[in-house]
Formats: C-alpha cells, structure tokens, sequence
C-alpha cells in the first residue's frame, strides 16, 4: 500500500509523512471557535492538495477523522463552506462537502448543504486579509445555533466570517483540517512566532522534523510520486 501524501511505500502515511504532520491548536476569535487538528504545511497541506486538487477520497478521509476528533461539543449540524460551482466542475470534487460527510459518518452529526456559493471568486491563497474581500455567500435555508461550519484551511477566516454571515445563527463555529494564520487578522504579528501569516507557514515548514527546508522536500516528495507513477504506467503497459 502506498502512502496518501507521497504515493510511497506506507498506509496510510509513510514514515518520513507521519513525521511531518504538525499538530495545531483550536482557537478562538471574536466568540467563534475553531476546530483544527493540522497546522497547513508539509504533510498536512500534502494531503489538503491531493484532495482538492486530486480527488484523493483517501485523503479527505484521513483529514475527516481528525477533524471528527476537534467538533465542538454541542454542535448540532454540519454546514460546508461549498466551493465556487467554476472549481467544483474543474476539479470534480467539492472538498468542504467531502470533508462534511466524513465527519457526519463518523459523530452522526447530520449535514445541512445550505450554503450556497458564488459562480466563482478568485485565488485566495497567500493573499494577505487586506486583498480577500468578503465572498458573496447566500443560505437558501434556516440554521440552527451551535452549527459548525467546515473547509479544509482557515488562513484570515475572510471565507468563514462571510458564510457564518450568511447563516446568520447567533453562535457558530469553525471546523477545518488546517489552519494557515490566524481568524484576528492575516497580517497581525503571530505569538511567539513574529511575523505575518507568510512568515508562520515558513516557520512552521522549518520546524519540520525531517529537518530539510521544505522546498526541498516538496521537490523530492513530487519526484518520487512522478517515479511511482512512471512504474505504474509501466506496469499497466506490460501485464495489461
């Protein structure tokens, strides 16, 4: 079995992947709490990626039992923060939506898919708060108090702040399976760390406990994965 991150021996992580998930802490803004397993680099933003951007359903599996584990006691419905309907036809796979019912299997709390999102808004990721203006989202239906909203990473909480409007219960919360920054602002100085949300994830990639820099790991993990495919193709081409 190969490892849902790297595409190397392992299940469902390889060594060198289970050392690099960084644990996260649940946090707390302005009334709202987050629920977050994963800090949003190496391993776990691997996984965030292939899920996206791959339709890994293993990934998003393993994410949602984490996730599953951080739910807010008194939670009483799920509601995912949907993707733009452009991202949802390209890639094939709403990740919010994923993550939502792997998390509802699991807890048997139900799922209300009330959310609707704009067509389509642009590249948020990296973006400082001052560049992510609130997303036009729309509820076509009534939320009760203590529903949890979920997405896979929470960098400003621009996106969870604009859906939490649109539900409009007087308490929510936030789960996700990584955070990135901070809900108080993406360019406010980060405790004990300094610097701004992009400095956090380069501090983060550096406490990496395979102590290499992790671009440098990236680009090895991706040439493993091309390696690893290579052989299936391979494989397929000859005992097909």
């Amino acid at each position: 079995m190969l490892c849902i991150a790297c595409a190397m021996p392992g299940y469902p992580l390889c060594p060198v992947c289970s050392r690099g998930l960084i644990p996260a802490h649940d946090d707390a803004a302005s009334g709202v709490f987050v629920g977050v397993p994963y800090a949003h680099t190496g391993t776990a933003a691997r996984l965030v990626h292939n899920l996206k951007y791959r339709r890994s359903e293993s990934a998003g599996r393993f994410l949602g039992a984490a996730m599953a584990a951080r739910l807010p006691i008194g939670a009483t419905v799920l509601v995912p923060v949907r993707r733009s309907m452009a991202r949802r036809v390209a890639y094939g796979i709403d990740q919010a939506a994923f993550l939502s019912r792997v998390v509802s299997d699991l807890t048997a709390i139900p799922v209300a898919d009330v959310l609707v999102p704009p067509l389509w808004w642009g590249k948020r990721a990296g973006a400082p708060r001052n560049a992510r203006a609130p997303i036009s989202f729309r509820a076509k239906g009534v939320v009760p108090d203590s529903a949890v909203l979920v997405d896979d990473v929470l960098t400003t909480g621009t996106t969870a702040l604009s859906a939490g409007r649109a539900i409009s219960p007087s308490r929510f919360s936030v789960l996700v399976a990584t955070t990135a920054g901070t809900m108080r602002s993406g360019t406010e100085k980060v405790p004990n760390l300094g610097g701004d949300v992009a400095t956090k994830r380069r501090v983060n990639a550096d406490r990496s406990p395979t102590a290499l820099p992790y671009s440098r790991l990236d680009s090895l993990l991706r040439a493993r994965t091309v390696r690893t495919r290579s052989f299936e193709v391979a494989y397929r081409e000859e005992h097909g």
